[in-house]
């Protein structure tokens, strides 16, 4: 004899599954509805491609002054794993993520913080924290960075600002001389 127990909780999951899957498909006024009335956001709705897919990439640059001259922007580039390895361990991959999700949440607090309490923002703290762990050349004073969105529009590449941080000078920071 059945447990009905197991054969109901089973039932209330495949039913989960399949108005969720229904959800990723046809997202129409009937499962507006529904998650509506269902809490926790219990049924996603995940939107990877469309209908706002990305259509630049975030860069994140920094350059040193050294001797009252500002250097060349550098980009903060973490990299990947070898392509032979990449599909089991991919430890870079998260720290990219990383950058790339502060980057976001910094370009998202930015437009609503219009003086400089963007500053102490999680996000500006955690890029200006990675920025001044990278290598820098000996004599450097002071440190500035900014993030860049890159889109191709056509054949032609587009770059604009999308921020500018701050001049923070290094007096105080430890030193990662290269």
């Amino acid at each position: 004899m059945p447990d009905f127990r197991l054969v109901g909780i089973a039932a209330v999951f495949v039913a989960w599954w399949a108005v969720s899957a229904l959800n990723q498909v046809h997202s129409g006024a009937l499962t507006v509805r529904l998650r509506r009335h269902i809490p926790l956001n219990l049924i996603p709705l995940w939107t990877f491609f469309a209908p706002n897919p990305a259509r630049a990439d975030s860069r994140l640059v920094w350059r040193e002054e050294r001797g009252g001259e500002w250097g060349a922007w550098r980009e903060l580039h973490v990299g990947f794993a070898p392509a032979r390895s990449r599909w089991l361990l991919n430890p870079e991959l998260i720290q990219n993520k990383a950058v790339a999700d502060l980057v976001s949440s910094l370009l998202r607090v930015r437009p609503a913080m219009r003086d400089r309490t963007a500053l102490l923002s999680s996000a500006y703290v955690s890029l200006l924290n990675l920025v001044v762990a990278q290598p820098r050349r000996t004599g450097c004073s002071s440190i500035q960075f900014a993030v860049v969105r890159t889109a191709r529009a056509s054949a032609a590449r587009r770059v604009e600002v999308a921020f500018v941080s701050e001049v923070h000078d290094l007096a105080n920071a430890p030193a990662h001389v290269r």
